[in-house]
């Protein structure tokens, strides 16, 4: 993890979070809308992944979102984070451990059976890292920054319009 604050500051810059104040949700929007990337069935995905490693944290994500989180599956849902992942949700509140995720989760679907992810649009990997925007019900969009440790997530950062 000693590359942590250079992979942060790279990731930052690469989505624009700067001094003219762009959010990394703001800017994946409008990197979106510049390639062209709607949130149709037959939009154009974006995806930067340069190692197997990077794809496959990629892959794990999308079996998170679209197998555990889609189907409500919380055994697989556990079993893509590490015991003691550390979370960052929509609104700024934290989690830390899988139960407390998983408590989180559970509720957020009851408030919002519909909450379903249909499309990752933009999907970019870094080392450790990935950072996807997620299209969910109502055309509103997300954005999901994670950390990997050995194929599971031990860091997740959430935003949403």
């Amino acid at each position: 993890m000693s590359n942590r604050p250079m992979l942060i500051r790279s990731v930052a810059i690469l989505v624009g979070v700067s001094v003219f104040g762009y959010t990394l949700f703001q800017t994946a929007i409008q990197f979106s809308e510049l390639q062209g990337t709607t949130s149709s069935p037959n939009q154009t995905e974006i995806v930067v992944a340069q190692t197997p490693q990077e794809r496959m944290n990629l892959d794990r994500l999308e079996e998170l979102d679209f197998n555990a989180w889609n189907n409500r599956n919380w055994t697989l849902f556990r079993e893509l984070h590490t015991p003691d992942v550390f979370v960052v949700d929509f609104s700024g509140n934290t989690t830390k451990g899988i139960d407390q995720h998983v408590e989180w989760a559970e509720a957020a679907v009851t408030l919002s059976p519909e909450l379903k992810v249909s499309a990752h649009p933009i999907k970019i990997a870094a080392g450790n890292w990935t950072a996807t925007t997620g299209t969910l019900p109502g055309n509103a969009t997300m954005l999901t920054l994670a950390y990997w440790e050995d194929g599971r997530i031990a860091e997740e950062y959430l935003f949403s319009n």
